[in-house]
């Protein structure tokens, strides 16, 4: 029987060598010539943090042809590695659901892990993996064939692990710029919330974070207390139409009064709502987030004045 594997938030000069199927000499070599960021152990082992690592892979566009191992004897192991070369996002959406029912709650942190080291990016773990697979988890619940405390375990430990995750992401330098979150007065689904949260920090963004059921009123004062350059809002819930277009057109006046942008998604967000004056767009994707994001850094650079 092979020795049981551990996962590891610092890497080993093999585990490096394994992901981008190199020799152990070669990263020998990127440590000591300072490409590759690393730490010695007072025995002169070389260690290298996961951020590091990825950052080392996209400055110098090194894809990963190797794969680490998933604790344990897992016996997905062998296709999630095919999986993660392949981008065959369906089987990363079939291991995320499993795991995300198992009764183990270090799996999802560790899947997280393992799909960012093997450059998963943090918008398609969100919008490929987990978005679909919480649909499904749902959808199971709903044909009966889970309980309902397993998907509220599945939902709150997802949470729990993205929180994880974040430790672990490549962030970028303080942008100076920032943006509130919240979920409307009964919206209690913050999955999507907290990924786009996630997302914003990751660019560089300062992030204030309101959570599930926050009082319009409650966002209001707290746009009059911050002053975010951006609001965003999660609608996950169907409200009666009337009510949501008079929770949001009124957070919506409040922002564009301070110069603030408005930003709403979520599936409870009729479609009737999407062109609405009194929002800045509808963001249904982590991808749509980061497009918002290099546009507000393109229009801010535009803005500036012209260094001589």
């Amino acid at each position: 029987m092979p020795p049981k594997a551990v996962h590891k938030a610092v890497l080993s000069t093999v585990d490096v060598a394994r992901l981008f199927n190199v020799t152990e000499t070669t990263v020998k070599r990127w440590a000591d010539e300072g490409t590759l960021k690393c730490q010695k152990t007072p025995g002169g082992h070389r260690k290298f943090q996961i951020r590091n690592v990825v950052e080392f892979a996209e400055v110098n566009h090194f894809e990963p042809t190797g794969a680490l191992t998933l604790p344990g004897e897992d016996q997905t192991n062998g296709a999630l590695r095919v999986a993660i070369l392949e981008r065959d996002f369906q089987t990363l959406v079939h291991t995320f659901v499993e795991k995300a029912l198992s009764p183990d709650r270090s799996d999802l942190r560790l899947l997280f892990s393992y799909l960012y080291e093997h450059r998963i990016a943090l918008w398609e773990i969100y919008d490929l993996v987990l978005k679909p697979g919480m649909a499904e988890i749902g959808e199971r619940w709903m044909r009966g064939e889970i309980s309902i405390a397993q998907e509220h375990r599945a939902s709150y430990e997802t949470l729990d692990a993205l929180a994880k995750l974040q430790s672990e992401i490549l962030m970028k330098l303080p942008t100076g710029h920032s943006i509130l979150f919240a979920c409307l007065d009964e919206e209690v689904h913050e999955i999507g919330l907290r990924c786009a949260a996630y997302l914003f920090e990751a660019e560089g963004w300062q992030t204030h974070y309101l959570g599930a059921r926050t009082p319009v009123d409650s966002i209001c004062e707290a746009m009059h207390d911050l002053h975010p350059d951006v609001v965003a809002i999660s609608v996950t819930t169907p409200l009666a139409p009337e009510d949501l277009l008079r929770q949001l057109s009124r957070v919506g006046d409040v922002a564009h009064n301070a110069g603030t942008r408005l930003l709403i998604g979520g599936s409870g967000v009729p479609a009737a709502m999407r062109q609405a004056p009194w929002h800045d767009g509808v963001m249904d994707s982590g991808r749509a987030l980061l497009t918002f994001i290099e546009q507000w850094t393109a229009e801010r650079r535009a803005q500036s004045p012209a260094r001589g």
